[in-house]
């Protein structure tokens, strides 16, 4: 049996820490750094929904499309000594056409997200402090908000789901240790967020409340040829603050995410099953609690990795997921794709992946009898370089 290597070589405190667009923190033998290379990542990534014809009084208004294409920038690399920095940042666009034949846009880049990650024990510590650059549009005109609230949902998924807020500041640190023959992590982070207008021509600024957060991870070897990871995380957050208008203080729910991940080696072929639930509590707004803000989201996903050739990997995959707010509306989607992965050189690879989706959306004016049907699309090829 192989010897479970340090946890802050696998993916529970690299979950934890936030790690971007799938680069991994992994600490190589003789550097205390986490990132002990430079790593880049560039592409185009594309999503987008198409919906049947709505019900009820304001069905013309309801989206007959919803889509964004975006471009990653991802940067990650060693500093000096123990210290490493990553940076990520995207171009987007997104569109929203309504069975009226209105047409919404919103485009640019989104906010720019500096992290320095210091390393005080070697494969056990590590803190970090995150700085998120007001570099995206945070004031929005009615047309883009419209867009904005259309991609920033929990059920369907887009490449982007802020464009913008403000300056803010994140102070983190995560714990690895070996426990029998687990490997468990804790890591806790603060952020800090400043004062914006999300409207334009209106008087509003918004004041995000500070959240908290705390992630704790384990994973073990299951006999010769199995990995078992768990995750849990917890976010509280302080009462966002309205001003220039009659709106009250809005206290956000708590919300918790279980994630579950088995990893089987089976012939030449890698299976990977997983489940992730995110369950949001009910927040209170100007001190009267707003039941119909608690909703959880479940998402269970089955890959399949397989090596066509040295170079090359295909991953088939399906997926399901379910949206259960607390009134009647919610949601299903059945997903199917396919992913491959080829090494272009030493240093450089390229990941392409397509999928389809399928399900359905209640909206307020069906009712609870009826659902709209929903139709999905997704696309990508991103360009890795190592040195």
């Amino acid at each position: 049996m192989a010897t479970p290597r340090p946890l802050l070589r696998f993916a529970p405190i690299a979950a934890a820490l936030g790690t971007l667009s799938g680069i991994a923190p992994l600490a190589a033998q003789g550097s205390d750094a986490l990132y002990t290379r430079v790593d880049a990542i560039t592409g185009w990534e594309v999503r987008g929904y198409s919906f049947d014809a709505w019900t009820g009084a304001n069905a013309a208004d309801q989206p007959k499309s919803v889509s964004e294409w975006s471009l990653p920038f991802v940067v990650a690399a060693p500093l000096a000594g123990r210290l490493s920095v990553d940076l990520a940042t995207r171009y987007a666009r997104g569109e929203v056409e309504s069975y009226s034949g209105d047409r919404a846009t919103l485009s640019g880049f989104t906010d720019t997200q500096v992290r320095l990650l210091y390393t005080l024990t070697r494969d056990r510590l590590v803190g970090s402090l995150s700085f998120n650059l007001p570099t995206g549009k945070s004031t929005l005109d009615s047309s883009q908000f419209r867009v904005a609230g259309a991609i920033s949902g929990n059920y369907l998924s887009f490449p982007v789901a802020n464009f913008g807020t403000a300056f803010g500041v994140t102070g983190g640190v995560g714990y690895a240790s070996h426990v029998g023959t687990w490997n468990l992590g804790i890591s806790s982070s603060l952020r800090y967020l400043a004062t914006f207008k999300p409207f334009l021509n209106s008087p509003l600024s918004y004041n995000p409340g500070v959240e908290g957060r705390v992630r704790v991870g384990a994973d073990r070897l299951l006999g010769s040829s199995s990995r078992l990871l768990l995750g849990l995380t917890m976010s509280t957050f302080s009462t966002d603050v309205y001003s220039g208008t009659s709106f009250g203080p809005y206290g956000p729910g708590t919300r918790f995410i279980g994630e579950v991940v088995l990893v089987r080696v089976v012939g030449r072929s890698t299976v990977t099953a997983s489940a992730w639930s995110a369950y949001r509590l009910a927040g209170d707004s100007a001190g009267r609690p707003s039941p119909e803000t608690k909703e959880n989201v479940f998402n269970g996903e089955l890959r399949v990795s397989y090596p066509v050739s040295p170079r090359v990997q295909v991953e088939p995959m399906v997926a399901f997921r379910q949206w259960s707010p607390a009134d009647y509306r919610g949601g299903r989607l059945g997903s199917g794709g396919l992913l491959v992965r080829g090494n272009l050189t030493d240093r450089l690879s390229a990941t392409v992946q397509g999928r389809y989706d399928s399900g359905s959306i209640y909206s307020q004016s069906n009712g609870s009898a009826a659902a709209t049907n929903l139709q999905g699309y997704g696309a990508a090829i991103f360009l890795r370089y190592e040195r």
